[in-house]
């Protein structure tokens, strides 16, 4: 059974109110659910049903009437407890009303929180006692009415966040954390969403082409933005180097022959929310050094100072277009790096990832790039050292 049909099953188990025979449906056909990030929730939300029936309550199920109603609750009440781990809610009674209108039993909230928290008892407080951690001074973020203004100001000095999406939901919940950085005097930021896109390659070229900011932030509508001096830092780092082309937030520091990057260390730090985890990717440098050169960065985040073209002649999926830009700025003498990060910069809510066109995409990596990466490395090299003598 495909995964359509199993949820059109669970669909009309919902609608019959044969809540008990959702899980054991969802476990017979086990490999399809879990490769599917929305029978896998589905499967695990199983676990607070059977926890408000043990304890006599009204079940969740009972709740809703089909699927996507119960996973937009699910996401809902999971941004909203993720804004209030994050110090970006900005107050607390529209979660309160949350509750209430949607009858969130505490065996909900306490389930959820385990799913997509990092400070769980951070969290907890905030919930108890209806008070939010300091924030930023409202002058020091960025409005939302002020985020496409153009005073004239050089485009040198300008930061675009770039989001490819196929989820208004998710992309807005993206946008709200940009809206929660800090911008520092003088900068300007504009956020652009490219919507039916064909690959990340045809959508990252057109929004390349469609803005003159210097600073481009390529990002998924999943990536959310946690460390409020995220610009400052990214200016930092260009600044001080004008040789580092792009910044990442997790990058291979040797791309290994398979040109799979996991195959190999991974530096950086990350919290990864999966379906019924969140999860720390950590694996720090040493505390001398700023950043690290890597080979290629992870593509749920890049930031870029230079506009070098998408190669969406070669990679026309969704696979491999952050190692191929990666090796794009080496070839053309750029550095690529991962800064030293005292904590994570995001929360990439990535659940599973479809490989579908993986093998297909790699084959393409490795014969474009892998097979003379020893001499293009050794040019890059080249160029880097004749770049520190100007």
């Amino acid at each position: 059974m495909d995964a359509d049909q199993l949820k059109q099953q669970v669909n009309d188990l919902l609608k019959n109110g044969k809540y008990d025979d959702i899980k054991p449906l969802l476990l017979s056909y086990k490999d399809t659910t879990e490769h599917d990030n929305d029978l896998a929730m589905v499967c695990y939300l199983c676990t607070i049903c059977e926890r408000e029936q043990a304890a006599g309550e009204q079940v969740l199920f009972s709740k809703i009437s089909d699927m996507d109603e119960l996973l937009d609750r699910y996401t809902a009440l999971k941004f909203y407890l993720r804004r209030i781990d994050f110090d970006v809610l900005d107050e607390m009674e529209s979660f309160y009303q949350f509750l209430l209108q949607n009858r969130i039993s505490s065996y909900e909230l306490l389930r959820v929180i385990d799913f997509s928290v990092v400070n769980r008892d951070k969290v907890l407080r905030a919930i108890n006692e209806g008070v939010l951690s300091d924030r930023m001074p409202d002058t020091d973020r960025m409005d939302t009415a002020d985020k496409d203004r153009d005073d004239g100001r050089d485009v040198s000095d300008t930061f675009c966040f770039i989001i490819c999406t196929d989820n208004a939901v998710y992309s807005q919940e993206c946008i709200h954390y940009i809206n929660h950085l800090r911008v520092p005097d003088g900068i300007q930021v504009n956020v652009l969403t490219v919507e039916e896109a064909k690959s990340l390659t045809s959508a990252y070229n057109e929004a390349m082409q469609c803005s003159e900011a210097k600073y481009k932030v390529y990002l998924h509508h999943d990536t959310f933005i946690i460390n409020p001096d995220f610009i400052e830092e990214c200016l930092r780092i260009f600044r001080a180097n004008p040789q580092v082309g792009m910044i990442g937030n997790v990058g291979v520091g040797k791309m290994p022959p398979t040109g799979v990057m996991w195959d190999a260390d991974r530096y950086g730090m990350l919290y990864e929310q999966h379906i019924y985890e969140t999860k720390l990717l950590s694996n720090a440098f040493s505390d001398e050094l700023p950043y690290m050169e890597v080979d290629a960065i992870d593509g749920f985040l890049m930031v870029t100072q230079y506009d070098i073209p998408w190669r969406e002649d070669l990679f026309c999926k969704w696979d491999f277009y952050d190692c191929s830009q990666s090796m794009e700025f080496w070839r053309r003498g750029y550095q690529v790096v991962v800064p030293n990060m005292k904590r994570p910069w995001c929360v990439h809510d990535c659940g599973f990832i479809n490989l579908q066109n993986y093998d297909g995409e790699k084959e393409k990596f490795i014969v474009e790039y892998l097979a003379d990466a020893e001499e293009w490395q050794k040019s890059s090299a080249q160029s880097a050292s004749e770049w520190k003598k100007r």
